[in-house]
């Protein structure tokens, strides 16, 4: 097992949304997921989607003159509302997990829901043939900030010695929202991965009804005052 405190999938079922028919921006991609946790419920929701430019994301504590030293020409930006590092994308596959407050995963400590969640993508990686890979204990020393793919933390996915999948979390009243990256390319991964992971992390799927979704917060992460807020 990749890590022995998780044998089974996490949830009783779990709605999985294959957003990537249109690629979009960083700010659309964000307020899609903050809406998803605004209406969080009754089931998890696995999203997953594609970037439509270069794009370097950041935790939201993060100061925005360091993001801007490690923002490579051309490189679009946005602030993330997760925690977490510095996230080039560019071809990576991205994912997002929005999980309702009603669920027992939320009473989860943040390490063990992050270990948790990553062990799920560890089994759906192998399942794919790109394993073997590890999950990092939850109890390891947590990394300082920098950039995510270069700074295992607790619970991140590892290969061969390589951080190859990590993420941020955000807790508020609805629930929890993870926002995942494998920084493997898109086209590494078959194209039945996301059935693949929503298998690993639960027993029983459904769509998700995109139209359900309602308006998103679009305007916070248009707002050049949200990117340099730190």
């Amino acid at each position: 097992m990749p890590f022995a405190g998780f044998s089974s999938p996490l949830f009783a079922r779990l709605q999985l949304w294959d957003d990537r028919t249109l690629a979009r921006d960083g700010a659309w991609q964000m307020a899609v997921d903050e809406a998803l946790l605004a209406r969080a419920g009754p089931d998890p929701v696995l999203r997953i989607y594609r970037w439509a430019e270069p794009t370097l994301s950041f935790g939201y504590f993060l100061p925005c003159e360091a993001a801007l030293k490690l923002r490579h020409t051309g490189e679009a930006m946005v602030r993330r509302w997760t925690g977490g590092g510095f996230v080039h994308h560019a071809g990576a596959f991205t994912w997002t997990l929005v999980v309702p407050r009603s669920d027992a995963f939320c009473a989860l400590r943040p390490a063990m829901s992050y270990a948790g969640l990553h062990t799920g993508l560890a089994v759906a990686l192998e399942a794919a043939g790109l394993g073997p890979v590890t999950v990092v204990p939850p109890e390891s020393p947590a990394p300082g900030g920098g950039l995510c793919a270069g700074m295992p933390a607790p619970g991140d996915v590892m290969k061969n010695g390589r951080k190859i999948a990590g993420a941020g979390q955000r807790r508020t009243r609805s629930g929890v929202l993870h926002q995942g990256v494998i920084f493997l390319p898109e086209t590494d991964l078959p194209s039945g991965f996301p059935s693949q992971l929503a298998q690993a992390l639960a027993y029983g799927l459904r769509p998700f009804p995109a139209e359900s979704l309602g308006e998103i917060p679009l305007a916070r992460y248009q707002d050049p005052g949200w990117l340099t807020k730190y």
